[in-house]
């Protein structure tokens, strides 16, 4: 039973003095004496209040703090309060936020409360002790100031930042493809065909200079070495036409075409290409080729495997060597990572890698198949 009489008190909270009605609570076990704040301003601020005594048992909440919760003062007197409100702690638990209020005196975080009618309210909640006129803690007071809308606006701009930095990744990268694709046809179509040409002339003088037969030969075997290369490079810089090809057989392509720098392994059992659209069988074979480019500067492994499969809703890639590893704590971003960041971020998903000195690398992305790039 809660009874009150009518004599007042100064309160003392952090910053100034008001009046309090004294309010003595009786229950079977003990009576506490109560202070609750009966000023008239408490209930006609924009931020809700709410008092507790020591026990964190409600004294009172002011008329915002009962729309907000959607609660009346009266019906909760004296209850726990973590039986009537309970938050979701968007920074520090309870129980953290509790020991910071023992510790300093004040708590202030963001909370989140979900009302009965499914209603959201995002607060920063101010918890500090409520003292009598001899400073003695007799309660906490908690000030919950609303910024639902100014937490809405910030998320809002938030992913508007977002979703301009991926458009940004996305045209860089689309500018780096156009490039690529252009060496790469002038690599083959120009600088290729003077080489085949040379090549043919050589051959020919093979047959009717005896004497400069060695040096032809050398000659020879120079330019078939720098054909290669050059068919290498523009395979590596010309994205393939998937319309045309599958992303297994381009991946097993560049596989081969490392393979006596690098021996590498692909499984590839899980694959459905046909839940896979141009642009991201694009982003994987890139992955792929920068990864792998890793591996041989850096890595000096003696193999590496690379794991690619999906399903109806996500795409998986691994790709692990058994080299000389790092610190990920010491990683720096060089290109090579950037791009593969980039490259998963613009369809929201995930990359991580995974290493440590000696025991080589791995790097695991997964791409939700429903993104748009």
């Amino acid at each position: 039973m809660l009874q009150t009489n009518r004599s007042t008190l100064n309160f003392y909270g952090p910053d100034t003095a008001v009046q309090f009605r004294e309010v003595k609570l009786h229950s079977r076990s003990n009576t506490n004496t109560l202070l609750i704040q009966k000023n008239f301003l408490i209930d006609h601020i924009s931020d809700a209040v709410v008092f507790t005594d020591m026990d964190l048992r409600i004294i009172y909440i002011n008329k915002k703090a009962e729309q907000v919760y959607g609660i009346k003062s009266k019906a909760v007197t004296g209850q726990p309060f973590r039986e009537v409100i309970q938050y979701d702690y968007m920074d520090d638990t309870r129980e953290q936020a509790l020991q910071i209020l023992q510790q300093t005196g004040r708590w202030q975080g963001k909370v989140v409360y979900t009302r009965d009618d499914k209603q959201v309210f995002q607060l920063l909640a101010t918890v500090t002790f409520a003292h009598n006129e001899k400073k003695k803690r007799v309660g906490l007071i908690a000030t919950l100031k609303d910024i639902t809308a100014q937490e809405l606006s910030n998320e809002a701009a938030r992913k508007n930042k977002l979703e301009q930095q991926k458009e940004i990744n996305r045209l860089m990268i689309k500018t780096q493809e156009n490039e690529r694709n252009e060496l790469g046809r002038e690599l083959h179509d120009n600088i290729n065909q003077i080489l085949a040409a040379v090549k043919l002339q050589l051959e020919f003088s093979l047959e009717n200079y005896d004497e400069e037969k060695c040096t032809v030969e050398k000659c020879k075997n120079n330019i078939e070495e720098v054909i290669r290369e050059i068919r290498n490079l523009s395979h590596r810089l010309v994205l393939p036409r998937f319309a045309e090809t599958s992303l297994i057989a381009e991946i097993q392509k560049t596989i081969d075409n490392i393979a006596q720098q690098q021996p590498v392994y692909l499984n590839a059992h899980g694959l459905n290409e046909a839940l896979l659209t141009d642009n991201i069988k694009e982003t994987i074979y890139r992955i792929i080729q920068e990864q792998l480019a890793n591996i041989i500067r850096h890595a000096r492994s003696k193999k590496a495997v690379i794991k690619l499969y999906n399903t109806d809703t996500s795409l998986f890639l691994s790709i692990e060597d058994d080299g000389v590893g790092f610190n990920t704590s010491q990683l720096r971003k060089g290109v090579g990572i950037t791009n593969i960041l980039n490259r998963v971020e613009i369809y929201n998903g995930s990359a991580c890698i995974s290493s440590s000195p000696g025991k080589g690398c791995r790097l695991d992305v997964s791409i939700p198949l429903n993104a748009k790039g």
